[in-house]
């Protein structure tokens, strides 16, 4: 399964960053992404949460973005969407104990996996959202 997290929040982040004097409604967001309100509700609250959107709520309520666009990075998206989990997950089972390959690889793709979330996130850092606004 394809996890989608990131990009649609980068989508809804710059949204919010294109049109920063304008509350927009889940509703809204959602036409922009062609999607279903209730699933833009759902990536927003992990961005609220991480301190980088605003959300009003009630009659005239809706979402802003929190801070200036210059001073949130794609790292700082990246970190609200996928809090709970990294870009590539291990599997959960348990090593075939007779197999010396099954039992190494729970270390070897570790290691693997952690410089890959390392080097996401500076990369990542190296650009800010005001950039990719700009390239809209």
């Amino acid at each position: 399964m394809v996890d989608t997290r990131f990009p649609v929040s980068v989508h809804i982040m710059t949204l919010l960053a294109y049109r920063p004097d304008t509350l927009l409604s889940s509703t809204d967001v959602a036409k922009s992404l062609k999607t279903h309100p209730a699933f833009v509700r759902k990536l927003v609250g992990p961005l609220v949460d991480g301190g980088l959107i605003q959300s009003t709520r009630g009659k005239g309520g809706g979402l802003a973005i929190a801070r200036s666009a210059k001073d949130i990075s794609l790292k700082d998206i990246y970190i609200a969407a996928l809090h709970d989990k990294p870009l590539v997950c291990l599997p959960k089972k348990a090593p075939k104990l007779s197999c010396p390959v099954s039992c190494s690889m729970a270390d070897v793709l570790s290691k693997i996996v952690d410089g890959i979330e390392a080097s996401t996130q500076r990369f990542l850092a190296k650009t800010s959202l005001e950039e990719i606004v700009r390239s809209c």
